[in-house]
């Protein structure tokens, strides 16, 4: 049941964006309004609930301790990675993420110590959304998830499969307390980003959104985009 519902996901993320045309990683943001909305109530209750719980994790907790709980769950959404890396036609990067979830599983307890980035097998950062654009799946309309974040209509699977997949390997050993942990560590480790953000963008909406563009053409290059004509971005633009 679950296997189909993801067949039907994929297929109208394949539909609703093969017949776009334009650069790539152009920005496309035609529901900017609802977009916005969405960004500015999680905005508000990220400031008023999630942040301050977040500062105060941060606060009374141990760097090493914060630094193994977020490897913890790294290593339980490695597996998405490895598999995306192998459908993505990169056996090598996939054999990677692979050893790393048996090593920092192992010899690293659970992923807490992440022991395979000491030996030099770098975590590959494959996702569902970089599959389909190997595919020949290409621009996309950008979506802001309440609660969720930045994503396209093209990584919308890769993203919501990347946030459920504790549960999904965890199975009934996973519970509301393992979620708020997960939640909390993750917002603390981007306390730096967003207050970086905060003081330097006049517009912090469209901050987010231009920087998910160009994280997300670093991440499909595998770190090295194209170096693109100056003349050439400022006409699409112009063009948008």
């Amino acid at each position: 049941m679950m296997m189909r519902g993801w067949l039907l996901v994929c297929c109208v993320v394949l539909s609703a964006c093969s017949t776009l045309k334009g650069d790539e990683f152009a920005v496309y943001d035609p529901f900017e309004t609802a977009n916005r909305t969405s960004f500015n109530v999680t905005d508000r209750v990220d400031r008023h609930v999630l942040l301050p719980v977040a500062q105060g994790y941060d606060r009374v907790t141990p760097n090493w301790l914060r630094r193994g709980v977020l490897n913890v769950f790294v290593n339980l959404r490695t597996i998405g990675s490895a598999v995306n890396g192998l459908l993505q036609g990169k056996p090598a990067a996939g054999a990677t993420d692979l050893a790393r979830l048996m090593i920092n599983s192992s010899i690293g307890v659970l992923g807490f110590f992440d022991v395979a980035s000491g030996w030099g097998l770098r975590f590959q950062e494959e996702d569902f959304g970089q599959t389909l654009a190997v595919w020949g799946v290409e621009r996309s309309r950008y979506i802001y998830l309440p609660f969720l974040g930045p994503t396209t209509i093209r990584d919308l699977p890769g993203t919501l499969l990347h946030s459920a997949m504790p549960r999904l390997i965890l199975g009934s050993d996973y519970h509301w307390g393992i979620s708020v942990v997960d939640v909390v560590s993750a917002r603390a480790d981007l306390i730096t980003a967003t207050r970086v953000r905060d003081a330097s963008a006049i517009d912090p909406y469209a901050f987010t959104r231009d920087a998910y563009y160009q994280r997300r053409k670093f991440l499909i290059f595998d770190g090295d985009p194209p170096v693109e004509d100056f003349f050439d971005e400022f006409e699409d633009e112009f063009e948008e």
